[in-house]
């Protein structure tokens, strides 16, 4: 199965959290005990500057469901406005990839 695309847009002074549930193509949810849920986000200018936060299982993984979460600080403290991210499942040594799209933080205006 390939990963889904999906952009994600954030406020600065605000935190992300995205509850997300592992199914296959017939809607099977598949057992993500053991694994790590992480979003990586990187620079869409420099490849070197990559941020890696990571979330929690929901439950013990048998359901497939798990949350990413970023707070208010990492979002405001990301060196970058424009950028991409791949949120993945990682179980040492492997990385499913899962969901990847554009990443922006959208300034307020005052």
């Amino acid at each position: 199965m390939s990963a889904a695309k999906y952009d994600l847009i954030v406020s600065e002074e605000a935190g992300l959290s995205l509850s997300l549930v592992y199914k296959d193509n017939s809607g099977v949810v598949i057992d993500i005990s053991g694994s790590t849920p992480r979003i990586r986000v990187t620079d869409n200018q420099y490849d070197e500057t990559t941020d890696t936060f990571t979330g929690a299982l929901t439950t013990d993984g048998t359901d497939g469901a798990f949350t990413i979460t970023m707070s208010a600080n990492e979002i405001d403290g990301l060196a970058f406005n424009d950028g991409r991210f791949i949120i993945d499942l990682y179980d040492d040594p492997i990385s499913l990839a899962l969901v990847y799209g554009k990443f922006k933080v959208k300034k307020l205006k005052y």
